[in-house]
């Protein structure tokens, strides 16, 4: 049940995935409200960053199906049926990420996301504050920042 309130509106996840020459990112948003107050469905943020393309754009989808559209993040639901209805997708973009023989790099991290990061999702912008405090905590858990060498 999440709050129009508070300005913490969940915890999105960040994890990095290595192979030799490439790096791939993911973060997957939550969902919340924005400062507006109107509804932000959850986002999946990937980049795909190789010798070549240091500098990859991130791209981004939104995470919904037919049942997210009537919602109400505000009410109590069956979370867990609902979460595995909404991240269906994921074990084939993991399944992928496997067969692509990308290894996981450290843990994931979770972080907070405001209401402010929200918004700049919602505005199909990227969250520049959310993926600041990516770098920072990337930074602060020894996460490499060069693309993994081909040999």
């Amino acid at each position: 049940m999440l709050d129009k309130e508070k300005d913490v509106q969940g915890v999105a996840l960040y994890a990095q995935f290595h192979k030799p020459g490439a790096m791939t990112q993911l973060l997957i948003t939550p969902d919340g409200f924005d400062e507006s107050g109107e509804k932000v469905y959850a986002s999946l943020y990937r980049r795909i960053v190789t010798t070549h393309t240091p500098k990859k754009q991130w791209r981004s989808s939104t995470i919904r199906t037919a049942e997210v559209e009537e919602y109400d993040l505000e009410v109590s639901h069956d979370r867990a049926r609902f979460a595995d209805q909404r991240l269906s997708f994921a074990s084939q973009l993991f399944d992928s990420l496997l067969s692509g023989k990308w290894e996981i790099h450290k843990e994931p991290i979770y972080l907070e996301v405001s209401k402010k990061d929200l918004t700049d999702i919602s505005a199909v912008k990227t969250p520049t504050k959310l993926m600041y405090r990516i770098n920072q905590s990337r930074e602060a858990l020894g996460f490499e920042t060069e693309i993994p060498s081909q040999d």
